[in-house]
């Protein structure tokens, strides 16, 4: 099975993030109000998404659990104005406690979920703090590998890539196409253990390349 994706492209006027409904747009004007931009958040929305679909027979996941993990791209690093040492866990507390937001007690665990273990070690399923017995840890689990590995191919120091994603068969293959290919680059796009829960909840590999270039070029 070959298959091949964009999963973003630049300029930025071009780029449309696929935020699916009203809550998606709400979530996003919630995070830009505390963060003041949400680019960083809508590349990684659009790589989750074509991660999503590259991987639609590997993973199983429902239609819900994909929106979660638009929803959560977004609102991964909300708590990064309240705390910055600490970002995940006070963007957790700002998404359970924030009356505000147009979300179901489920919808704010799941996110809340998601955002406190984008980073850092991550707890085996229905091992965590915040998920209850009936919520769904195993598939939550997948998408946190996916939103991990999404979060790891946007960065807010590095100009970002244009990502061309391939798989072939349980072998994923991402290219990082950057104007100048630099060791800086090759360690924030490059980091095995930042892949390594999609490849395990997954039973796939990933293998990320920097080129200096333009993605579009193999695709013409």
């Amino acid at each position: 099975m070959d298959r091949a994706t964009i999963a973003r492209s630049t300029p930025e006027s071009d780029f449309k993030p696929p935020l699916s409904d009203a809550t998606h747009r709400a979530l996003e004007s919630w995070a830009r109000r505390r963060l003041g931009s949400t680019g960083h958040e809508r590349r990684v929305a659009q790589i989750a998404g074509a991660l999503f679909d590259l991987t639609q027979d590997m993973h199983d996941l429902s239609r819900r659990a994909g929106w979660t993990l638009l929803a959560a791209a977004i609102v991964h690093d909300v708590g990064r104005a309240a705390n910055p040492d600490d970002h995940a866990r006070a963007g957790a507390n700002l998404l359970l406690t924030d009356a505000a937001l147009p979300l179901s007690p489920t919808t704010r665990r799941w996110l809340a979920y998601l955002t406190l273990h984008h980073r850092g070690l991550v707890p085996e399923a229905g091992r965590d703090t915040v998920l209850r017995p009936s919520d769904d840890a195993a598939g939550l689990l997948k998408v946190l590998g996916l939103l991990r590995a999404a979060d790891t191919l946007d960065s807010r120091s590095i100009d970002p890539p244009r990502v061309l994603l391939m798989r072939r068969d349980r072998r994923i293959q991402i290219s990082c196409f950057l104007r100048d290919s630099t060791d800086r680059a090759q360690k924030a796009f490059c980091r095995p253990k930042k892949y390594r829960l999609l490849e395990e909840t997954l039973d796939c590999q990933v293998e990320v390349e920097i080129h200096q270039g333009d993605a579009r070029m193999l695709l013409a």
